[in-house]
């Protein structure tokens, strides 16, 4: 697990382990398309699953044309369950598609 405080390391830290989960907190504003298309990249895969956290008493809720690209969202509190099952699902995605393009 890697926690980055910036953009800037997130990109960095993506570019160099390729993970097959990406968390992003934080304010709304900063998850955008372009944010989400320069971790793809940096990543150098479309296998990472990145998913955007957000608060229940945000003041409003990203409407679907909105999306910025990411593979969902999470509202805040997280259960444990929930957080082991996204886990286990990126791990599967991205082993299944790194299995397939190998092929």
């Amino acid at each position: 697990m890697v926690f980055a405080s910036s953009i800037d390391q997130v990109v960095t830290k993506v570019s160099q382990m390729s993970p097959y989960l990406v968390i992003l907190a934080g304010d709304g504003q900063n998850w955008s398309q372009a944010l989400v298309k320069d971790l793809r990249d940096a990543a150098n895969t479309c296998e990472t699953t990145i998913v955007a956290l957000t608060d229940c008493n945000a003041p409003s809720w990203v409407h679907q044309e909105e999306n910025p690209g990411v593979d969902g969202f999470l509202v805040k509190p997280i259960s444990r369950d929930v957080l082991t099952s996204l886990v286990q699902s990126a791990w599967a995605r991205q082993t299944y598609c790194s299995t397939s393009y190998a092929s």
